[in-house]
């Protein structure tokens, strides 16, 4: 595993567009996140801050880190794509790696990208929580961190997309407009579906990835308890009527790590058959 981890990152620390996109990716999170926390907003009754406090702040870095992932799907179709482009893949199986090693090397490739995103993210919510809030004695700062774990597995999640998508084309360009497509295509599926009343567009691979990151809802920032209270009401009444049919959060897991070992399989049988 040492071995292989070590081949990568020989292989992507010497490539310039690695370093121009994780910089440019890593300048832009920074950016908008100083330009996030410092938006305020002066209506009675409404404290946005609340976003940036323990324990909201942990799926507010997670839902805006999640905007991010599309980036590192980018860069992991780049990368895999350049390894067909410069006939890398097949230089590594003459030098002695088999496929299974090789596909092995890019799923360590593909956790090393989501463990960072994720450190960065951990680290993120912490700093600015410490910051925001103002009793840390009273609260439990950990209590939502569970999401950024999500988003960890949200990053893997997407990669596996594009890991299938590039090892099928084995060219950047349309690896790229695929996935987007892909993406497109799936947001007018859940369109029609929920036109049509059927609820089976909250099943799709990128709505569940999706799912595991959702935004903090808009009543967190809500002083008044009684306005709460009626939005909390409406809502319980909307489920049970049926008008919302949501799925549960431990269901998105599993369908998500589901989707994820599907998707790194399907591309582990095209990688041991394809020529590379």
């Amino acid at each position: 595993m040492i071995r292989l981890l070590r081949i990568e990152l020989i292989k992507i620390l010497s490539y310039s567009t690695f370093w121009i996109l994780s910089g440019i990716t890593i300048g832009f999170y920074f950016i908008f996140l100083l330009i996030g926390i410092q938006i305020e907003i002066d209506f009675q009754g409404v404290d946005i801050n609340v976003y940036f406090r323990f324990p909201v702040v942990w799926q507010t870095i997670a839902y805006y880190s999640s905007w991010f992932n599309l980036l590192l799907a980018l860069l992991l179709m780049i990368l895999i794509g350049n390894e067909f482009n410069f006939k890398t893949f097949r230089q590594n199986a003459i030098d002695g790696l088999s496929r299974r090693e090789l596909f092995f090397s890019k799923l360590i490739l593909i956790g090393l990208f989501a463990l960072v995103a994720f450190i960065i993210s951990f680290f993120s919510a912490l700093l600015i929580g410490v910051i925001y809030t103002n009793d840390l004695d009273s609260i439990n700062i950990f209590g939502d961190s569970y999401f950024v774990f999500s988003y960890f597995i949200q990053a893997i999640g997407l990669m596996s997309i594009a890991f299938l998508i590039s090892l099928l084309l084995k060219n950047i360009a349309a690896s790229i407009v695929v996935f987007i497509g892909i993406y497109i295509f799936e947001l007018i599926l859940r369109a029609y579906f929920a036109l049509i009343s059927v609820s089976w567009g909250q099943y799709l691979p990128f709505n569940i990835f999706s799912d595991l990151c959702s935004a903090p809802s808009l009543k967190k920032m809500l002083t008044n308890p009684t306005i709460r209270e009626s939005i909390d009401n409406a809502t319980i009444a909307a489920k049970t009527s049926g008008e919302i049919n949501e799925i549960s959060y431990g269901a998105i897991i599993i369908l998500a790590v589901s989707f994820t070992l599907i998707f790194f399989y399907s591309s582990y049988m095209i990688f041991a058959k394809r020529d590379l």
